[in-house]
Parts: structure tokens; C-alpha cells; sequence
């Protein structure tokens, strides 16, 4: 009886240490599932990896050291630079959001004359890497010298319309300071304020322009110009001048239909104030068909119209030939 109530508890606690091990191996050793599912994370990981870099181009203005700005000018500096920036996504559209770092070139030792000068960056991230336009300028460095000129507004006459006059012209701006290198600054004659109208100009013109420095030539000479900008003001109003018209004939006192009537002439010259020529656009006359049973001729007298001065010819002589004379 005992030796069968052993054997029977026996087998119970063979059936749970088979049970509990079973449970520890599969604790213990990854499923095929969770490899999968490491092994995919991994590479998307990877390639989330690659994904985060990215390129891009910004401009920066160029820091000049070591020289004194007041006392030289540098030729041949462009005012900014190109610049690509490589690194991670969120790093590089950081920098180019606040633009914490700088382009510069040290001036330091550098005399008058030409010069090889070479672009270098600071403050850049350690991640990123860039490249720049360009690394080596050619500059010129002169010592500055500057002279004060009148301002001379100026424009192209020829280009006011014929009948119409220009009054003087005035600038926004009496005087200037040209800045430049001392060669250049001896070459400059004149400080003009020039306005380019547009071909039979008739009306007053008021423009802004850029100041210009000139040479005995009137050729441009390569310096800076304080201020730099001016606004011309030129009146232009309508003076006296001259115009051809046709010339109309009407008829009164009788039936026109019954009649052929002509003149010696078919346009006259109105001279007078441009503007109220500009509106004419032709001159009467009138003639008498009372009586008239033959070819008859007329010396009519032209009448000059309003904002005219004088008409040529003065007179026309007008020709009426009844169609069925009696």
C-alpha cells in the first residue's frame, strides 16, 4: 500500500520538475518572432540614421580683422558668401535659423597694395561641415582719402519735347562726400545727380537716383559716394511752337449739296503754346453760298484759335461751283 502511494508521488513531482523546466527554456531563449522584430528596429533605426543628415546653402556677410576700416579700404571683398552646411537635420537648419558662427578673413600685417587673402569659418557645431564658394580673394588695400563735392543735378535735354521747355533742375542732395582710395579720389571732377528721361517728355519729371562720380572725362571713376542716392526734381511746362492742321471748309446760306466748293489750299501751320496746339486738330473756315449762280471765288480770312499766335497763310481763297448753273 505504501509502495504504491510512493510511486504515485513520485510521478506527481517528476510531472512538475518537467513542467518548471519546460517554463525556464522558453524564458530564456528568444522566439523567432522577437529576432524579427529586434533585427527590423535595427535597421530602421539605420536608416533613420542616414535620414537625420542633410546639405544646405546659406549666405553670410564676410567679417574683415586686423585692419582699420577707417584709416584703409579694401578693394575686392564681396559684401557676403556663399556657404554649405552638411550635419544632422536638426543642427543644420539651427544654424542656418540663428547663424551663430562667422566668415572672416584677418588683414592682420597686410599693406597697400594687392593682396591673396584666404575665407576661414568660426563658431561652426564640430558635426558640421561646410564648404564656402569661395576660399581665396584678391583684394587691394589703399590707404583712404576722402573730398567733398557739390551735386550737380543733370539730364538729357534733347530728349524734352519740341515745343516744350525745361525749367532748372534742383537735387534733394547740395553735397557729397566721395570715399575711396587716394589715386581714385584725385581723379574725381564732379558729383552729378543724372536723370535719363524718356524721349518727348512733356511733363515735369521727379525721380530718385544714384550719385555719380565723374572724371574730367565724364567718365565713372570707382569710389563710394555718401549719400548715395538724390531725388531730382525738373518742371517741364509747354512753350511756344508750331503745328500743321487741315484746313475745313463749311458752307452757309445755301444748300451745299448743289455745290462743289474747294480751296487753294488743305492745311495751314498754327504756331502757339504747345499745349493748346497739342489739342487743335484742325482750323474752319466758312463759305458763303448766297447769290452765288456762277463759279465764284472767295478770299476768306482764316481766324486763329484759342492759344494760337499766328496762322499762315492768313487767308484761303475758296472756289464755288454751282452743280446746274443757270
Amino acid at each position: 500500500m505504501f509502495k504504491k502511494i510512493d510511486k504515485i508521488i513520485y510521478i506527481v513531482f517528476s510531472f512538475i520538475l518537467a513542467l518548471l523546466l519546460a517554463f525556464y527554456v522558453d524564458s530564456t531563449v528568444p522566439s523567432k518572432t522577437s529576432k524579427v522584430q529586434n533585427d527590423t528596429s535595427g535597421t530602421t533605426k539605420n536608416l533613420l540614421g542616414i535620414g537625420l543628415q542633410k546639405t544646405e546653402t546659406m549666405t553670410m556677410p564676410i567679417q574683415l580683422s586686423g585692419i582699420d576700416t577707417n584709416e584703409y579700404i579694401v578693394i575686392g571683398v564681396p559684401e557676403t558668401m556663399g556657404i554649405k552646411l552638411t550635419g544632422p537635420t536638426a543642427m543644420v537648419t539651427t544654424t542656418m535659423n540663428t547663424k551663430n558662427f562667422q566668415i572672416y578673413a584677418n588683414l592682420k600685417g597686410l599693406s597697400d597694395g594687392e593682396h591673396y587673402i584666404t575665407l576661414k569659418v568660426s563658431g561652426l557645431n564640430k558635426d558640421l561641415t561646410y564648404k564656402l564658394d569661395q576660399t581665396k580673394l584678391k583684394v587691394s588695400i589703399y590707404k583712404r582719402a576722402t573730398k567733398n563735392f557739390t551735386v550737380t543735378p543733370t539730364f538729357n535735354k534733347e530728349a524734352v519735347a519740341e515745343g516744350y521747355e525745361a525749367g532748372d533742375a534742383t537735387s534733394s542732395v547740395t553735397s557729397a562726400q566721395v570715399i575711396g582710395s587716394r589715386n581714385a579720389v584725385v581723379l574725381v571732377d564732379r558729383v552729378v545727380a543724372n536723370v535719363q528721361l524718356n524721349r518727348d517728355t512733356k511733363d515735369s519729371v521727379t525721380k530718385k537716383v544714384t550719385l555719380q562720380a565723374l572724371d574730367i572725362n565724364g567718365n565713372a571713376v570707382d569710389v563710394t559716394i555718401s549719400p548715395a542716392e538724390a531725388t531730382v526734381k525738373i518742371p517741364i511746362k509747354a512753350g511756344n511752337g508750331s503745328k500743321q492742321v487741315p484746313l475745313k471748309i463749311s458752307t452757309k446760306n445755301g444748300d451745299a449739296s448743289k455745290f462743289t466748293v474747294t480751296a487753294n489750299i488743305n492745311e495751314v501751320t498754327v504756331a502757339g503754346k504747345m499745349d493748346a496746339l497739342e489739342k487743335l486738330k484742325s482750323v474752319s473756315v466758312t463759305a458763303d453760298l448766297s447769290n452765288v449762280t456762277a463759279v465764284t471765288e472767295e478770299t476768306v480770312t482764316i481766324a486763329s484759335p484759342d492759344g494760337a499766335s499766328t496762322i499762315t497763310p492768313g487767308t484761303v481763297v475758296i472756289t464755288i461751283t454751282p452743280k446746274n448753273p443757270s
